[in-house]
C-alpha cells in the first residue's frame, strides 16, 4: 500500500509542476515611488559658513609639510542645510553621497554617512585659512581630508557641494 501511496504522490507532484509551467506568470506589481526628496546643491561663499562652529585641525600637506587649517566640517554644513544626518541617515538614504566640485571642473567624492559622526570619527574640514591666513591659491575654499595617505580629496578651490542619491 506504501509502494501505490508513493507512486500516486510523485505523479500528483508530476502534474502540478506541469500545470505551473504552463501557467502563465503575472508581472510583479510596481515598486511604489517615494516622495522625491530634494537634496542640497551648495555654493560656496562666506555667508553659507557664517554661524557654523569653527573647527581648527592639524594635517600634512602635499609636501609632507605640517599646515593648520580653520574652518567648518562639511558634516555641519550640510546638515545645516538640509542632508540627512544622525539617525535620519538609514534605509535609502544610506545610499547618498555627496560629490564636492573645483572652480576648475575636478571633483570628489564621499558617501554621506562617511561624513556624520554617528557612524565615523573621520573629519572633513571646508578650510578657509591655513595657518591664520586666506588660503591664498588654494581657496577661497579648499577640503582637507587629514586622515587619508594620498591627497586626492583635498580638493583645492571648491565651489560646489552637492548631495546626491544612488540609483
Amino acid at each position: 500500500m506504501a509502494a501505490v501511496s508513493a507512486a500516486a504522490l510523485s505523479a500528483g507532484v508530476a502534474a502540478q509542476t506541469v500545470a505551473q509551467r504552463a501557467a502563465p506568470l503575472a508581472p510583479p506589481a510596481p515598486l511604489a515611488s517615494p516622495a522625491p526628496v530634494v537634496l542640497p546643491h551648495l555654493t560656496l561663499s562666506p555667508e553659507l559658513l557664517a554661524g557654523l562652529p569653527r573647527t581648527t585641525i592639524t594635517a600634512q600637506d602635499e609636501g609632507g609639510k605640517s599646515a593648520t587649517y580653520s574652518g567648518v566640517e562639511l558634516d555641519a554644513l550640510l546638515a545645516k542645510n538640509g542632508a540627512p544626518h544622525g539617525e535620519a541617515i538609514r534605509g535609502r538614504a544610506v545610499a547618498d553621497y555627496v560629490v564636492v566640485r573645483a572652480s576648475d571642473g575636478y571633483r570628489a567624492v564621499f558617501a554621506l554617512v562617511e561624513l556624520d559622526a554617528r557612524f565615523t570619527n573621520k573629519v572633513v574640514l571646508v578650510a578657509d585659512q591655513r595657518d591664520g591666513a586666506p588660503l591664498g591659491a588654494d581657496g577661497p575654499f579648499r577640503l582637507v581630508v587629514p586622515d587619508e595617505k594620498h591627497h586626492a580629496r583635498w580638493v583645492r578651490n571648491a565651489v560646489e557641494v552637492e548631495v546626491r542619491t544612488a540609483p
